[in-house]
């Protein structure tokens, strides 16, 4: 992780984003970019004072909150915040989005659901979603598979982000039609079955760190049922920091559990698009 992209509108919740942020650029000792959507600015020296502004508060917090240099950045748009962060995050070759959030998700202002599904929706490199307190490590995390070929990518994303921490991983299945023929005792032998392939997943993505960086208790949990409404129950049920989630980001004309989590979930999201996947592979 080298560079990452923050959105700022100089509110709690982007202060919180970017104090997310610093600490995983010195972790990674990666750059930071900041980008502030703001009323078109046609005065430069109101340009000039948002830029120097952000930057300002920007080195003031990494000063408080780390020893390590980090290279600041900001741009300044007049544009929708989402299109904005989208544009950036392209522009810059972000390899993480850092979004703030606050408030209870079933609440949640109309103006983060507008800019945070939509920058879900179009983003190519994975979000961080911040609801909760930035100062506090990453201690639990929860991944959802939806696919198993997915998973590893996932993982990779996971723990660059939250690299000691206790793994859960959850995935609901759809049963054949022979499962729901063959009854309680046929889906029974099919959640053993995935639930051993999960915890072999886990052990393999697991396998090899470092155990000074990297300590981690594996948790494998199978369901049947609709993804998300597995993914709500297991969240509200474990309390993660963290919760990990892919995305294929459909037309907004369908549903995106991605998306839909966002106004269920009150820990912190990491949403990794499937493009970031294949990005990601192909540079492997």
């Amino acid at each position: 992780m080298k560079r990452i992209l923050v959105a700022n509108d100089l509110s709690q919740r982007s202060s919180n984003a970017l104090a997310r942020a610093i600490g995983l650029a010195a972790r990674h000792g990666a750059e930071i970019r900041i980008v502030h959507a703001a009323d078109a600015l046609e005065d430069p020296d109101a340009h000039h004072a948002a830029h120097r502004r952000v930057i300002t508060e920007a080195r003031i917090m990494a000063e408080e909150l780390t020893d390590r240099t980090i290279e600041f950045t900001a741009r300044i748009s007049s544009t929708g915040p989402g299109h904005a962060i989208v544009r950036e995050a392209a522009a810059f070759d972000a390899d993480l989005v850092v979004l703030g959030a606050h408030g209870r998700p079933r609440f949640r202002d109309a103006v983060f659901g507008t800019t945070g599904s939509y920058v879900v929706r179009h983003c190519s490199c994975p979000i961080l979603v911040v609801q909760n307190d930035a100062c506090e490590s990453y201690a639990k995390t929860l991944i959802a598979i939806e696919e198993v070929a997915d998973a590893s990518i996932l993982f990779s994303h996971a723990l660059a982000v939250a690299p000691a921490t206790e793994v859960f991983a959850v995935h609901a299945f759809d049963p054949s039609l022979r499962e729901v023929l063959g009854g309680l005792e046929a889906l029974d032998r099919e959640e053993v079955r995935q639930e051993l392939e999960l915890e072999k997943l886990l052990g393999a993505n697991l396998a090899g760190r470092p155990r000074a960086r990297f300590v981690a208790t594996q948790h494998a949990i199978v369901e049947t049922g609709e993804a998300l409404e597995v993914i709500t129950d297991e969240t509200e049920a474990l309390k993660p920091d963290l919760l990990v989630m892919g995305t294929r980001q459909r037309s907004i004309l369908f549903d995106s559990h991605a998306v839909d989590a966002l106004y269920r979930c009150e820990n912190d999201i990491l949403i990794v698009p499937e493009r970031a996947s294949v990005t990601a592979a192909a540079s492997a």
